[in-house]
């Protein structure tokens, strides 16, 4: 055994090595790097032996700048989910006080309209005293434009001193067939002596169908006359226009929008004598009326009593009643 030999045993026995003694050492095996003294050894595969450091699997070392920005991170998510939270709940109470409030509003809105509807009365609309008819047509046009300012209203109202009194009781039954409508027409149907387009009487109701039923409820009246049928569906708008103003007319009957129309164009013609008479007990299948039907009573309160053609009724001296 060469003296290299020896000290590579010697050396191998340094390490604790527990070789004996004659025991020869393959040469491959001292010539390979993983056999030669220069200080690398074969790890026992949980990590790298020599010079380097080894680092075991499991362990960690904190970053403590890392961990306080992962800490300041933490506390602004939790912020902004409590923020959010904050305003889901300020939004929640917000939308929660305008449902009570438009509940409440609902509530006095329908009290106010049950109070001088016409179903309120004990008595026809044709028997109410001027002052109940104001109320009820005040009561409408509040309906109609709840946000209007009380001024706004005041130029919509109807004078009271142009409303109808209520019908003389003592006439009831004089008509045969009674209605409410013959015994409102009743007294208007004797002068015959009228220039065209100038009706004596003229009912607006809330539909062009509700206008069909009055016209042929007109017709059954002795002595009505000629009555002009001023709503869609029936003539055209020039054709009415035409029909005016040729024709001597006793009645007129029709839906607000066309009758503002005409009004405010100077088709219909407006005097002292001209009666307008409003067809507001007739309800439809949802018991509306002309002064409840948003539709309609839009059309009565901005066609018919405002602009030019509320200055035609108004000025002209008409008066105003309801059956």
């Amino acid at each position: 055994m060469t003296k290299g030999v020896k000290d590579g045993m010697a050396y191998e026995e340094s390490r604790g090595d527990d070789l004996e003694d004659g025991l020869e050492v393959d040469q491959d095996f001292l010539a390979s790097p993983g056999a030669s003294g220069s200080g690398s050894s074969v790890g026992d595969g949980d990590g790298v032996m020599g010079d380097e450091e080894v680092v075991d699997e499991g362990e960690f070392f904190s970053d403590p700048e890392a961990e306080e920005q992962s800490r300041s991170r933490n506390l602004q998510a939790g912020a902004k989910r409590k923020g959010d939270d904050g305003e889901e709940d300020d939004a929640t109470r917000t939308a929660e006080k305008k449902r009570r409030k438009k509940e409440r509003e609902k509530r006095r809105k329908a009290r106010r309209h049950q109070a001088h509807s016409p179903s309120s009365f004990s008595k026809p609309l044709s028997h109410l005293a001027t002052s109940e008819l104001f109320q009820l047509l005040l009561s409408s046009i509040r309906d109609t434009f709840p946000a209007a300012s009380p001024m706004e209203i005041e130029d919509l109202q109807i004078p009271e001193n142009q409303l109808l009194p209520a019908l003389d009781t003592e006439h009831i039954g004089s008509v045969p067939e009674q209605s409410l409508l013959k015994d409102r027409l009743h007294p208007f149907l004797t002068d015959k002596k009228l220039p065209p387009s100038t009706p004596r009487v003229i009912v607006l109701s809330l539909s062009g169908l509700r206008c069909a039923d009055v016209v042929r409820e007109v017709k059954s009246i002795p002595g009505h006359g000629e009555v002009a049928k001023l709503f869609a569906k029936h003539l055209k708008y020039e054709d009415q226009v035409n029909y005016l103003a040729k024709t001597r007319t006793m009645v007129a009957v029709g839906t607000p929008a066309r009758v503002g129309r005409l009004l405010a164009e100077g088709a219909l013609k407006i005097t002292k004598n001209t009666v307008i008479l409003l067809d507001a007990s007739f309800h439809d299948s949802k018991k509306r009326t002309l002064l409840t039907l948003p539709e309609a009573r839009t059309e009565l309160w901005k066609s018919v009593f405002s602009g030019k053609a509320r200055d035609t009724i108004i000025k002209g001296g008409a008066r105003v009643g309801a059956f």
